[in-house]
């Protein structure tokens, strides 16, 4: 069985905005939970809100949130008088879900958050090989810590199924309103050089990825 804190300790230094985390088995149980986050009242009403599909807002430890995705392995929701936003990810056997309360100064939290959270509930499961590691990378601005999970061994093509959550996420930030092309409309409206030229050499990068 998973060291229950020892993994929220790992996500908890990967994405240092997951502020409270707990973690709670599929029959409302709660198996772990941080210190101060009052929520062993509210999980019932959560899991049931996250089963229906249909919920429009949930309340946990006193804070209601307006939920923005859900879906059987994610729960995306925020508060509107920032207070913070609320994400679940559930294990890949279904068996446990771990929630989190995300701080509201977290920077780009709605394409973010959940990918962590994913990977730290798939490595809940038994005899996962999912883990957050560590690599510094050269860049033009010097070092980069990059964090990462590899699957893959020598010989074998293996799809990750977390890194698939993570593109699947980074899609759906894509085709929302408030996401890619929001920050985009923003900044060529502001006339930053600097961003704009950053985003024709992504762009540049994309195609030639795609079309060469």
């Amino acid at each position: 069985m998973a060291n229950f804190k020892s993994v929220v300790s790992k996500l908890q230094k990967h994405y240092k905005d997951a502020k409270s985390v707990a973690i709670i088995n599929n029959s409302g149980k709660l198996l772990y939970s941080t210190k101060k986050w009052n929520i062993k009242g509210d999980i019932k009403s959560l899991l049931a809100s996250w089963a229906s599909n249909s919920a429009h807002s949930v309340t946990v430890d006193s804070i209601r949130y307006s939920v923005v995705q859900m879906e059987p392995e994610r729960f995306i929701a925020t508060n509107r008088h920032k207070k913070g936003h609320l994400i679940g990810a559930a294990t890949p056997d279904g068996d446990k879900y771990l929630v989190a309360h995300v701080s509201p100064k977290a920077k780009g939290w709605y394409h973010l958050a959940y990918p962590a959270l994913a990977r730290a509930a798939a490595m809940l499961s038994q005899g996962t090989k999912s883990a957050f590691i560590e690599t510094e990378v050269d860049t033009e601005k010097g070092d980069l810590t990059q964090t990462y999970e590899s699957l893959t061994k020598v010989g074998e093509i293996h799809v990750d199924p977390i890194l698939k959550a993570e593109v699947e996420a980074f899609l759906e930030w894509i085709k929302d309103p408030e996401g890619l092309s929001n920050y985009i409309t923003y900044y060529l409206q502001q006339g930053n050089p600097d961003v704009i030229s950053q985003l024709a050499k992504y762009y540049d990068e994309l195609y030639r990825l795609f079309y060469t």
